[in-house]
Order: structure tokens, then C-alpha cells, then sequence
């Protein structure tokens, strides 16, 4: 534990470290600034309260004030003075917090120096290797001939027609619509009699399912199918477990694909003849094969960024990854419709158990975040205020209020900085930047 302390202008700033990147920042403002803040206080409070025989704004400091109680003067005070000292204190102690701070002892009285603690997480201290060393080559695969025809049969299976075939058993090409209850034991895993479609023939079905449907009719008795969960199933203690599908079969179709022939690439608007239509496969994998060894080389070259990369993560910085993270995947399951809360339930799973699993990805996410911020400082790298008002405007809503973006601002800025030392690493991966000492130690 450490403990400093500066006159920076007319405050006094006492800064204490403590363990874990933790710090307790005292500010103390004199007087003077006390009774400023108190005029601006009861200017704006006179600016939304009605008084009897005033106009909005007029009305003198002391009716203002017996108007509304002293209570509320102090603190519209505290309010407007306590984000400007706090940012003050900051800057001058050459601070560098990654939360907002929790304030306390923040009592503000007329004619009175004014003092508040606030408790905040810094930024902890990185050590990186030679980063500027980083090389990683980009290894382009070449478009396997099986994944044209792969593509090709995907094709001929999105153009099939189908036809009822209710009349007569399932087969290994039909689409099957059953009622589905899975038992693991006596246990009822997700939604009992839950309505699916299945296509025998897609690859995504349980191993050995479609097997075990063939022959089965509409209105026939229910089917047991046997099982083995593969490893990748969603619930983790059930995989490599053996569960029962009861299936109800309430739907048959036929399916009926295209020929693999220049009629095919009429259909599917790529050209006039079968060749032409491979011509276009080949490049639109050729692409995707590229962008997926770009993908690599730049996961590779952050994997050694990592390498080089010495800092104890705060506890407080994991968390705060992982409501981030759990926050954007309501966001994206609310626009599916569906709630965490009732997708954690049908999978039986909780919340805490979701937080662990992201404990390890959001472990690594604060180190890469922390590594290039790292890497920002030392090579100079800023964002400018031109292009953090572009970035403002870009990310953020219309008729975002002035408050909110100004709390935005730095984030932002950090955020564009981020980018910034993510691409100069980049550049180092591919070659594009000449080896040497950083810019700053």
C-alpha cells in the first residue's frame, strides 16, 4: 500500500493504493468553489421551479432557497461540483480508472472547504514483451474440390420440392414433422412434446436419429429413440449421455431435389450453365477461405500479444466482462424474442452457471483490452477529438441527451484507441509496420 498526496491548483488530492488496483482518492476544494457552486445551484434550481410572481429564472437566491429547503440547494451543489473535481483530481494525479467511482463523505456546507472520498479501480500495470517482433504469416488454403460439390448438393437440397406423403412410412429423404419429448432417465430434458421438423438428410439431426425413424408412420404408435449426446451439446453435465426421444410423427413429406444440371443454375441465378455456376462457387469460397486465414493470422497475432503480456486482472474488471457479455446475449435473444431467464430454465441451467462458463473468455477479453491499451501508450497512439466526435456520432442514438454523451466521451475514446493499437499490431502481424523500439517505454 502507497499513499501520495499533491496541491493540484486549489484542490488537495490525496491518492492511497490499495491492493488489487483498488485506490481511494480524496478530494478536498476550498471554499470559494463551495459558495460558486451554490450560486449555479440556485440558478438552475430557480429555472425549473415555479415561484408565485416570478418568471422562470428570476427569482433571488434567498426566495429560491426558503422555497425549496436547503436540502435540496445542497445537492443540486454537490451535483454540479462533485463530476468536475472528480474529473480534476484525476487528470492532475495522473490517474488512470477503468469504473466509475462510489463517493462518500461527500457533505458540502456554506462558507466550507468541501471534501469527498471516492473509492475506484485503476487500470493495472502491464508489462509486454517485444511485441513489435510479432510476424504471422498469412497461409491461404486452397478451395478443396469436395466443398464445391458439397455446396452444389446444399444447393440442390434449398430448391427441393416438396410433397405430402402422409400415406405411407418415413424414408431416408423425407422431412418429418414429430412431437419430440427428451428423458434422461426419468428426467424430462426441455420442452415435453415439443413440435420440430426434421430433415433426415441435414447433418445437425442427433447421431443416429434418422436412422431410427424410418419406417414410422403418421398415427402410428410414438417411437423410442436411443441416443448418445454429442460433446458439444448445450448443457455440459449431459454430454456423452444416453437419452430416450419419444417421437410422435404427425407429418410426412417427399422430398424431390434438381438435377445437377445447367437447369440448376437457372434456378439458383448464377449463370446460364453448371460449369459457370461452379465458377461462382469456387470464388465465393476463394473468398470466404480468405477472410478465414486473415481471421486467423489476426487471432494468431493477438494469441502472442498475449504471450508477451504480464498483469494481474482485477476481480472487479472479470465481472464487469461478464455483465457485459450477459447483458449483450439478452440483447440478442430479445430480438429472437426469447428471455435468458427462460432459456436458462428450459436447458436447466442458472445464471451463475452461465457467469462461470464466460469466466474464462472474459478473463482473456480484459487482458487483450489491458495489452493493447498497453500498446497504445507505448507507440503514442491517440484519438483525436475530431475523430472521437465521429465516433460519438456513429455509435451513439439520435437524441442522445448532452449528459449522456458527455459520460460517453472517454469510453468512446478509449474504445477508437483500442482499435487503433489492434490494428497497429496487425500490421505488425503482417509486416506492414518495420520492427523497432516503441515510441514510449
Amino acid at each position: 500500500m502507497s499513499q501520495s498526496s499533491m496541491d493540484v491548483a486549489a484542490l488537495e488530492v490525496e491518492v492511497e493504493r490499495l491492493p488489487a488496483a483498488q485506490a481511494k482518492v480524496t478530494v478536498t476544494a476550498p471554499a470559494e468553489l463551495v459558495d460558486q457552486a451554490i450560486a449555479r445551484a440556485l440558478t438552475e434550481l430557480s429555472r425549473r421551479v415555479r415561484l408565485p410572481g416570478f418568471r422562470p429564472g428570476k427569482a433571488p437566491a434567498a426566495v429560491v432557497e426558503r422555497a425549496v429547503g436547503w436540502d435540496a440547494v445542497q445537492q443540486e451543489a454537490t451535483d454540479l461540483l462533485l463530476p468536475d473535481l472528480y474529473r480534476r483530481a484525476v487528470e492532475q494525479a495522473q490517474l488512470d480508472p477503468v469504473s466509475q467511482p462510489t463517493v462518500a463523505e461527500a457533505d458540502l456546507e456554506r462558507g466550507q472547504p468541501f471534501r469527498f472520498v471516492a473509492s475506484v479501480l485503476l487500470r493495472p500495470e502491464v508489462t509486454l514483451g517485444d511485441y513489435r517482433q510479432i510476424r504471422v504469416p498469412l497461409e491461404v488454403k486452397e478451395v478443396p474440390e469436395q466443398d464445391v460439390d458439397g455446396t452444389l448438393e446444399a444447393l440442390r437440397q434449398r430448391y427441393a420440392q416438396l410433397t405430402d406423403a402422409t400415406d405411407r412410412e418415413v424414408q431416408a429423404q423425407d422431412v418429418v414433422t414429430a412431437e419430440l419429448t427428451m428423458r434422461h432417465g426419468d428426467q424430462v430434458i426441455g420442452t415435453p412434446n415439443q413440435v420440430q421438423t426434421l430433415d433426415l438428410q441435414r447433418g445437425d439431426l442427433l447421431p443416429g436419429m434418422a436412422d431410427q425413424l424410418l419406417g414410422a408412420r403418421v398415427g402410428g404408435d410414438p417411437i423410442e429413440i436411443t441416443v448418445t449426446l454429442p460433446e458439444d451439446y448445450a448443457r455440459e453435465e449431459l454430454r456423452g449421455e444416453m437419452v430416450v426421444v419419444t417421437a410422435n410423427v404427425t407429418g410426412i413429406q417427399a422430398k424431390s431435389l434438381p438435377e445437377l444440371d445447367d437447369n440448376l443454375a437457372a434456378i439458383a441465378g448464377r449463370g446460364e450453365t453448371l460449369e459457370e455456376l461452379k465458377g461462382f462457387i469456387r470464388d465465393e469460397l476463394r473468398e470466404e477461405l480468405a477472410a478465414e486465414a486473415e481471421r486467423e493470422q489476426a487471432n494468431k497475432a493477438m494469441e502472442l500479444l498475449l504471450g508477451m503480456t504480464k498483469v494481474e486482472v482485477p476481480e472487479a474488471m472479470i465481472q464487469a466482462e461478464i455483465d457485459h457479455q450477459v447483458r449483450d446475449l439478452e440483447a440478442r435473444l430479445a430480438e429472437s424474442g426469447l428471455a435468458l431467464d427462460a432459456l436458462l430454465a428450459a436447458q436447466g441451467r442458472s445464471l451463475e452457471q452461465l457467469r462461470g462458463e464466460r469466466r474464462q473468455a472474459a478473463v482473456e477479453r480484459v487482458r487483450l483490452d489491458l495489452a493493447l491499451g498497453q500498446v497504445a501508450k507505448q507507440e503514442a497512439l491517440e484519438t483525436s477529438d475530431l475523430e472521437l466526435a465521429a465516433a460519438l456520432t456513429q455509435i451513439l442514438p439520435k437524441g442522445t441527451s448532452k449528459e449522456a454523451r458527455e459520460r460517453a466521451r472517454e469510453p468512446i475514446r478509449r474504445e477508437v484507441t483500442i482499435g487503433k493499437a489492434n490494428n497497429f499490431v496487425l500490421e505488425l502481424a503482417r509486416g506492414d509496420q518495420e520492427p523497432g523500439s516503441p515510441a514510449a517505454g
